[in-house]
Parts: C-alpha cells; structure tokens; sequence
C-alpha cells in the first residue's frame, strides 16, 4: 500500500508540469495582458506600457518568464500578484479554506442525496424508480449555474429575511459560516448528485443477481444484514470512483457558484484573476487545484483495496 501511494504520488510530478506549461502558456495566449486590462479605456503612451511591462518582467521571451516562475515555485514562492502586490500564497491561503469547505459541504450533500435515492430506486423499484429517474433527468439537463441564479431569484422574491449573499467566516460565527454555505454548496451538489446516484442505481441492481447475495438470502439472513454486508459494500467501487473523479467538477463548478453567491473562494478569486490577467495567480489557482484532484485519485486508488478484497496493487 505504501508502495502503491508512492508510486502514484511520483506519477504527479511530470502531470503537475503538464499542467503548468499548459496554464502558462494558454493564459498568455488570450489577446492583451495585464498591462492592457488594467490600463482599460485609459490612454496610455506605448512608452509607458513598455516601462509597466518592463517591471513585471512580461517583456521577457515566454520561455524565460516560465522557466523563472518554476524554479520560483519549487523554491515555494508563487509569486506576487500582479493586482494587490502582495504574495499569492497570503491571498490564495484563506481563500483555498473557503473553496476546501464549500466542496466539502457540496461533496457531503452529494453523496448522500446521489446514494441515498440510488439504492432507494433500485431497492423499492417501481414508482420510486420511476419517480428518481426522471429527477436525475431533469438536473442533468439544468446547470448548477442555472440552479444558483433560481435561488438568488426566489430567495429575494419570497424570503427577503434570508441573506443569500451575506458570507460569514467560520470562527467568527461557526452557525452562521454553515448556513451561509448550505444553498452554494446543494447548488454545487445537485448535477453531481446525479451521477452517483445513477452509478449507485446500477451497481447496487447488479449486485442484486450475484449468487453470493442470493445465497445470503437463501439461508435467512435478515434483509438489513444482506442490504449492509453484501448488497452495499460490494456496490462501493464504482461508487467510489465516481465520487472520487466529481471533484474536479466541483472544483470547477466552485468559480460560478462563488461568483454567484459571492463567496470570498479560490473560484471567484480565478474568476476575477481572469478578467485581470493576473497571471500569478491565475497559475498558482490551477497548480493547486490540479495537485487536489490528482491526490483525491490517489486516495481513491487507496480506498479500492480497503473496500474489495479482489483489488490487490502489490
């Protein structure tokens, strides 16, 4: 096991270089930079853009800027940003604990909205089935953004009282930081709820026909010890695979929501690094996010062998 962690941990180093040359390279291809975006309607002399550009080092060949950024981040700095002036790592801190939190609340919700209806359907069959289905449809036909922008909608229609955009931090009011998150996050949870509830449907209707579950039953074992020790632990894997890949949906679908809900995360930071061509930023968000994913598999990869016996990595 530990050998398996290692070797998936040595696997990410060339991934997370891939990643960076790719986000390197793909943010300076969109039109203008930094220089351009905060100048704005602004008209500035050539001149002078040249001197901007000249002290954020953009003048340098593309290569050069990257090959500099690398070794700066092996050295663990990230950089400065280009906006506030200050290290990303002080700015992008606090709010990865922020984005950690809402993924955590939507991946929660997710999974127990997602598996919970798909073993009722496959369980109770019949109208439930039927009824869970075309829920499932419908979700996977709406995006999560859409799903948001309805209950900003109705909340200030019909309940005022509530505030939708009113963000609290945690330790100053731990009730509130929850309650503030619980709509972000069921936005975020609904489309990926889908997903494993769909997987949860099928695995756990495949299991049913094994001849293990069918001899458990044959010798009168009660239906909660056949549903806990047969039918469910042995749907777990591709459960687990699922749960494990919809992070990154998560993770990307964290920009909108946090922009829609105005929550004070890594994706509204993105976002708004976007629009600013904040370039350090925009290249430590991506490192960071990418490094979550790939460590989520690995931990998936971990958890294969802890829940089927067959699943051996030696």
């Amino acid at each position: 096991m530990i050998r398996l962690a290692l070797t998936r941990v040595a696997w990410m180093v060339p991934i997370l270089l891939g990643v960076s040359v790719v986000a390197f390279l793909l943010m300076r291809a969109l039109p203008g930079d930094f220089v351009q975006a905060s100048a704005g309607t602004t008209e500035l002399a050539p001149e002078a853009l040249d001197t901007i550009r000249r002290s954020l080092g953009l003048d340098r060949p593309v290569w050069e800027q990257y090959l500099d950024w690398l070794a700066r981040v092996l050295a663990g700095d990230f950089g400065t940003s280009f906006v506030t002036q200050r290290p990303v790592l002080d700015e992008l801190l606090p709010r990865l604990l922020v984005t950690a939190e809402l993924t955590f609340f939507a991946g929660l919700m997710a999974l127990l909205l997602g598996a919970g209806s798909g073993l009722a359907a496959a369980r109770l069959r019949g109208r439930v089935d039927w009824l869970v289905r075309t829920v499932n449809g419908i979700l996977l036909a709406v995006p999560n953004f859409v799903f948001a922008t309805l209950v900003v909608l109705l909340a200030g229609l019909y309940f005022p009282e509530v505030g939708i955009f009113n963000y609290t931090p945690f330790f100053t009011d731990p009730l509130g930081n929850i309650g503030s998150m619980l709509l972000p996050a069921l936005s975020l949870a609904l489309a990926v709820s889908v997903t494993i509830s769909e997987n949860t449907r099928a695995a756990v209707l495949e299991v049913s026909s094994q001849d293990f579950v069918m001899v458990a039953r044959a010798k009168g074992l009660l239906p909660r010890t056949v549903l806990r020790n047969y039918l469910v632990r042995n749907a777990l894997t591709p459960v687990i695979t699922v749960t494990g890949l919809q992070l990154a949906s998560l993770l990307g679908g964290s920009i909108l929501i946090e922009t829609i809900f105005t929550i004070p995360g890594m994706g509204q930071h993105l976002f708004e690094s976007v629009t600013t061509r904040n370039y350090p930023v925009i290249q430590a968000i991506v490192l960071v996010a990418a490094t979550i994913v790939l460590l989520v598999n690995v931990l998936v990869d971990i958890a294969y062998a802890r829940v089927d016996a067959r699943v051996r990595y030696d």
